[in-house]
């Protein structure tokens, strides 16, 4: 069962993910975009809470859904400009690589093991991220070095939602209202960039679009961070974490399928190694 929920997870979670690609690509605005993903999403866990009675507010819980809240809002504002200065077909897979880290974690401190198949996907994962700065390719390399400072970063702000969870987890705290703190926090934070650039220039069309994408991949995001914690309960953080980062590979594909986004060879190859890594870790 845990692992059909991980599988689910990574796939509603991706389709969110797509959503937030398809407002960049239709110029919306990124501060609208995820203020709608927080707004939908804050109310979408308040609604499960409610319904599953796991409201619990206490000091651990709020601390964690605060680092949990400022990883993945630092976490998704970082992405989202990493997209205006390279492919989601690359992007979206680079910072899933934040699943080292959770693996990583899992087996130093929870006891877990990798089984072969699962060091070979590791290593993978690893040599595909090192590749990428190293493109000769002068006419498709992503030149910005911005790029690779955002992606990296937005990397280990991803480890610590993910990985954030499964401590939590380890520690029995509720995941779910975790989460809601997290959203209202995300929610707070981009009410309050709503106010500071309410004078900003934009035209009417550009917020719409970022808030109407944004209201979907809010949704969909609550879906698959919600079914990926109820995996994480359930099955072993190691194996959950790599299927649940395959949600790249949905905005990955999809991106080259419907914006026809260009690679090189060299990014070719770093995007399959990442492809077959992910895969490799679940096996």
């Amino acid at each position: 069962m845990w692992y059909m929920l991980a599988i689910l997870s990574s796939l509603t979670f991706g389709l969110g993910g797509f959503m937030m690609k398809v407002s960049s690509a239709k110029r919306g605005s990124i501060v609208h975009l995820l203020w709608g993903l927080y707004l939908t999403g804050s109310i979408c866990f308040f609604a499960w809470v409610l319904y599953t009675d796991s409201w619990v507010l206490n000091l651990p819980v709020l601390v964690a859904g605060l680092i949990i809240g400022l990883g993945t809002s630092a976490g998704n504002l970082l992405f989202m400009y990493a997209l205006d200065h390279g492919p989601a077909s690359l992007t979206s897979p680079v910072v899933n690589g934040n699943v080292i880290l959770t693996i990583g974690l899992s087996m130093l401190f929870f006891g877990e093991s990798l089984s072969l198949t699962e060091w070979m996907g590791v290593s993978l994962l690893v040599i595909a991220v090192m590749i990428l700065p190293i493109d000769p390719d002068e006419n498709l390399r992503i030149r910005n070095l911005k790029w690779y400072g955002l992606v990296f970063i937005a990397m280990f702000l991803f480890f610590l939602r993910n990985g954030g969870l499964k401590v939590t987890e380890e520690m029995h705290l509720p995941n779910s209202m975790i989460l809601l703190i997290g959203y209202l926090f995300g929610l707070i934070w981009f009410s309050i960039e709503l106010f500071r650039r309410k004078n900003k220039d934009l035209s009417s069309l550009v917020k719409q679009t970022g808030i109407r994408w944004g209201f979907g991949s809010g949704i969909l995001s609550f879906a698959g961070m919600q079914i990926y914690a109820v995996a994480v309960a359930k099955g072993p953080a190691s194996i959950v974490a790599p299927i649940f980062s395959t949600n790249s590979l949905v905005v990955a594909l999809l991106s080259i399928w419907i914006y026809r986004e260009r690679l090189s060879l060299l990014q070719m190859i770093s995007l399959t190694l990442l492809f077959v890594g992910l895969i490799l870790t679940r096996l």
